[in-house]
């Protein structure tokens, strides 16, 4: 049995409550989030989010990334809000001219994106394509929830990791991992 390490990353996750925290409660995402910055979390600046809830993970990477602006997009205008290093944008992924608009208002140099939005892959497709471009030097994007990855992977011009989460209750827990180059 692979034993599962438990990061400062998982403690924030279940601080605030997310969805990406440890087994039980969540598809076990952190653990491996923070495999992808070690000895990196001061060197993040920007960070980005489609889907933002309760903003419970916007502000778990808010700590996590001591020196990051946070930025949460989404097309529930209710759900927006503004707070100490949190900035968020109305962003609806099934129109391209809001994605483009959301674009224009992080602008460049995205050194870690979630797409944690819609899950629905024709929309997760759209916001690769206007947002990966976007991605600093060493940058990552990331889909979560993806249940089908064949039906994504095809249509994007970037190499993609998928990285497997064994949650028997939960086909979602897989993530599509992009570096940039």
């Amino acid at each position: 049995m692979e034993v599962i390490p438990y990061t400062p990353l998982c403690a924030l996750s279940e601080k605030y409550g997310t969805d990406k925290r440890p087994e039980p409660l969540g598809h076990g995402y952190t653990h491996y989030y923070d495999s992808l910055f070690p000895n990196r979390c001061r060197l993040v600046n920007k960070v980005v989010e489609i889907g933002i809830d309760t903003g419970a993970s916007l502000r778990m990477w808010r700590d996590y990334f001591p020196n990051a602006m946070i930025y949460g997009l989404d097309c529930d205008t209710n759900k927006l809000l503004d707070e100490e290093r949190i900035k968020s944008y109305y962003c609806d992924q099934a129109q391209i001219g809001s994605l483009q608009d959301a674009s224009f208002r992080v602008c460049g140099d995205i050194d870690f994106m979630i797409d944690d939005g819609s899950h629905q892959p024709q929309h997760q497709i759209e916001s690769a394509r206007v947002f990966i471009p976007l991605l600093a030097p060493r940058g990552i994007y990331v889909i979560e929830d993806v249940l089908e990855p064949s039906l994504i992977t095809p249509h994007l011009p970037y190499d993609a990791h998928i990285e497997y989460f064994k949650i028997d209750r939960d086909p979602w827990s897989k993530l599509m991992v992009i570096h940039a180059s």
